[in-house]
């Protein structure tokens, strides 16, 4: 057995030279001692030295020769053991003696020393010799006492029916220690279901033992934390320095003591916990890190109402401003923010042409992130509604998730669960790189986070908000994910600690590049800010009109290139009439009217046209006299003052009817704006229905509409699940007479109902090639060597969506393979697990 590194035996306990020499040093160190009390000027009593010195070579004496007794012992050794000690302590209370009465700082002294050093050394190697059996003895007892704990740990592991299992050596670690396991008998895998009881009978916290596989199948790593690392709190680095995301970003610390470090470029990250498990934190410090990154920007959609994303968007829109009046957020922090499925379409859509354009202009390989040429990080928040019922949000994001790796294009899911429906299905969720597993209530849940580590992971038992289980491409594929904890910001309401950081990082974070800005503004990336309608929850949220920045500047550079112009309502321009004022009646100078009607001029402005009319020449040639001149002569006569005022009436009530007229029609569009904002109907919808008309008794489902009119009208935007049950549930004539899940039909006389309507989605055996033949094939072997006939076994095994597994188990269940759908419980397995060869060779006979 190999000796612990941190536990040895002290090396100079039985050295046959090291002995003498250390007992001679001790005594001429007294010695020294002696003389420099004399030399203080202090007296040593010498009678009692005397007498004291005599009574310690006896009693060392006396001593030796009783622990050297016994029945295997010699009489001889047992004499010399005696007589040596006697000796050498006797020349020890001589020289002693000889020193207090003289001094020990003469060489004649340190010469005694050396001589009877040189003497007695000879003599304590036979009685070291003598006594060997004797220190072989003592030598086990502590190298036994030593050992302890690890035998200790041997003798667990038997206890827990572990066998063969040798602890080798035991090294320090920052969370407590780890120990080297060799395996002879229990393999790896037989040891992980062990630790529960190995830490039951270990007496240590649940979740202390961490078991990882060495380089070799017979080793094994044991690591026991007497430190609860996860249950401390981590401050975020206050650093506002600007970084890189070509670096890993650290984002807290492993149970270990090393650092939580993820490396964005080329990583997407799924991070799943419960509601109140610290996800939000998280998102706050990722983000924290993102945006001192000087070739990043963030795309974010939010569905929780901007709740987390608004926060670092506050002090732009707000318009806060330093002592001296200037802007401390000129620009939002995250570049692009979407709190609706409109807007978050629009997003995905626009990652992906940007992840493809880059794709084609690229030279060759993947695309490194500078600040001309910003990687862009799309997080995603809250959106599991999203990926569950919008087809149009899922094949953009699952496009640009694909190729996005490539083009510094890279994807953040923060979801509640770690199922399809949260993610997006299988086609998303394979192109996880990173998954970060939080709190849950149930330990079942880790299965879906880690499904290949199931055993190893308890995200039930994960002490705090915050705490972690982390798996990302830096480390070793065949270990389990690592415990670790995330820093922490203050995200309280009364805090402003995530405003202070995006005012600090205000000047860091890059703009896009021109040719992604152009490529975006296809799918309103320049209007983002500027279009009220768009970023109405973020106004409302700070009761504002417009933010408060672009109010109080004019215009407001969102982003290099990608500028959204605002500007505050235009100040009155003052009366042309007495005094600079109006009068402020309508229709005169500076007053607005509704509409594109612009400014009405004033009476004033009438009256002194209409004067102004030049006259006709009198008759006799007389020419009316040059501005400024003497008008010869009587003054021509002017209009009739009644003529002018019913003119002046005329004109007056034209403009009033004018004026009405436009308060009307503007009222009238307001009117209508709102009515179509509390009734916005998809121009799609009569068609729609007319579907459900035309389908007859066999009716027609959700997804075959919005599919059949994604295929009608490829630019147009379908409309989504929730919009389509709507328009059927107020429909009276469309029901549903199968019961939920089977196809709605149109109820009236011309198209009566099927009186049944089975429940199964088909009960046809569609012939199978290719792919399709491969996979069923691979289904069937699973279900029957499981007896599980599960839809959510067969996506999380195959890693497909909800729709294909449904449909791999109808055809399961149309070859009689499994029974009929019950409810939500499994089908029945109609064939015995020892007859899967028989059956899949029948399988590819038939197709």
């Amino acid at each position: 057995m190999a000796r612990s590194k941190d536990r040895e035996v002290t090396p100079w306990v039985h050295g046959v030279f090291a002995t003498p020499l250390y007992t001679s040093g001790v005594i001429y160190s007294a010695g020294l001692g002696l003389g420099t009390i004399e030399d203080l000027g202090h007296t040593v009593p010498l009678d009692m030295l005397g007498i004291g010195s005599v009574g310690g070579v006896v009693a060392a004496a006396t001593a030796r020769y009783i622990r050297t007794g016994g029945e295997n012992r010699s009489r001889r050794a047992r004499w010399y053991h005696t007589a040596f000690t006697g000796i050498w302590t006797g020349a020890a209370a001589a020289w002693l003696n000889w020193t207090a009465h003289g001094t020990p700082w003469t060489l004649v002294s340190a010469a005694a020393v050396a001589a009877t050093t040189a003497v007695l050394a000879p003599m304590y190697g036979v009685d070291r010799y003598l006594r060997s059996e004797e220190i072989a003895e003592q030598w086990a007892k502590e190298e036994a006492t030593l050992y302890k704990p690890l035998t200790d740990w041997q003798d667990l592991f038997a206890s827990v029916g572990a066998r063969g299992v040798f602890v080798e050596e035991k090294e320090k670690a920052h969370n407590g220690y780890k120990l080297t396991l060799r395996l002879t008998e229990t393999d790896y895998d037989g040891l992980l279901p062990l630790l529960k009881r190995l830490e039951m009978k270990a007496g240590v916290r649940a979740g202390a033992l961490t078991l990882r596989p060495g380089e070799t199948a017979n080793v094994a790593y044991l690591s026991v934390s007497t430190r609860n690392v996860l249950a401390e709190l981590v401050s975020l680095d206050e650093s506002d320095h600007p970084i890189t995301i070509n670096e890993p970003l650290t984002l807290g610390m492993l149970e270990s003591g090393l650092p939580i470090e993820l490396l964005m470029r080329q990583n997407s990250v799924l991070i799943a916990g419960q509601k109140g498990s610290g996800k939000s934190v998280t998102l706050h410090v990722l983000i924290s890190l993102i945006t001192r990154c000087v070739d990043a920007v963030i795309w974010m959609v939010d569905m929780a109402s901007g709740h987390t994303a608004k926060r670092w968007v506050r002090p732009w829109v707000e318009g806060w401003t330093d002592d001296k009046g200037n802007q401390l957020c000129p620009r939002p922090l995250i570049d692009w923010i979407a709190t609706t499925e409109d807007e978050a379409v629009r997003m995905y859509n626009a990652a992906h042409d940007v992840a493809d354009q880059r794709a084609k202009t690229a030279r060759g390989g993947k695309l490194i992130p500078k600040a001309e040429r910003p990687a862009i990080i799309v997080i995603t928040e809250e959106g599991s509604d999203l990926m569950a019922w919008s087809t149009s949000a899922v094949k953009p994001k699952t496009r640009g998730i694909k190729k996005g790796r490539k083009a510094a294009i890279d994807y953040v899911d923060v979801v509640q669960r770690g199922t399809g429906p949260n993610t997006g299905g299988g086609e998303i969720d394979s192109q996880y790189d990173t998954t970060i597993g939080l709190r849950f209530r149930k330990k079942g849940e880790g299965q879906y986070v880690f499904p290949d580590f199931y055993h190893q992971v308890n995200l039930a038992a994960l002490p705090g908000n915050g705490a972690c289980y982390i798996k990302t491409p830096a480390m070793d594929q065949s270990e389990p994910p690592e415990k670790g904890r995330f820093a922490y910001v203050n995200d309280d309401e009364d805090s402003d600690a995530i405003e202070q950081m995006a005012v600090r990082r205000a000047h860091i974070r890059p703009d896009l590049d021109d040719e992604a800005i152009a490529i975006a503004n296809k799918w309103g990336y320049a209007d983002r800010w500027s279009d009220t309608e768009r970023i109405g929850w973020l106004l409302e949220a700070y009761g504002i009109d417009v933010p408060a920045s672009v109010g109080r500047s004019t215009t407001a550079s969102m982003n290099g290139g990608g500028t959204g112009t605002m500007q505050a309502a235009p100040p009155m321009r003052p009366g042309t009439g007495a005094g600079g004022s109006s009068g402020g009646r309508p229709g005169q100078s500076g007053t607005p009217l509704p509409g594109q009607l612009g400014d009405l001029p004033s009476a004033e402005d009438y009256l002194a046209k209409y004067n102004g009319i030049p006259q006709q020449p009198q008759a006799g040639g007389q020419q009316p006299p040059a501005d400024g001149q003497p008008t010869p002569g009587p003054a021509a006569p002017g209009p009739d003052e009644a003529a002018v005022r019913a003119a002046f009436e005329k004109v007056w009530a034209g403009v009033e009817q004018i004026t009405q007229d436009a308060a009307r029609q503007h009222v009238a569009d307001q009117a209508q704006q709102d009515d179509k904002k509390k009734n916005r109907e998809h121009p799609r919808k009569d068609e729609v229905l007319q579907m459900v008309r035309d389908a007859g008794p066999d009716g027609i489902t959700i997804g075959a509409c919005i599919e059949r009119l994604e295929d009608l009208y490829p630019n147009e935007k379908a409309p989504s699940r929730q919009s389509v049950t709507k328009w059927f549930a107020d429909e009276a004539d469309i029901v549903q007479p199968g019961g939920p899940k089977t196809p709605y039909v149109w109820a009236d006389p011309d198209h009566p109902a099927p009186p049944d309507t089975q429940d199964d989605a088909t009960d046809d055996v569609e012939p199978l090639t290719g792919d399709d033949l491969e996979l069923f094939c691979h289904a069937v072997e699973l279900v029957v060597s499981t007896q599980f006939g599960s839809t959510a076994m067969l996506q999380r095994k195959l890693r497909i969506g909800f729709a294909q597994a449904v449909w791999l188990m109808d055809q399961m269940t149309a070859r009689n393979i499994t029974g009929p759908r019950d409810g939500s419980k499994a089908r029945d397995v109609l064939h015995k697990p020892d007859a899967v060869s028989t059956l899949l060779a029948k399988i590819k006979e038939e197709n």
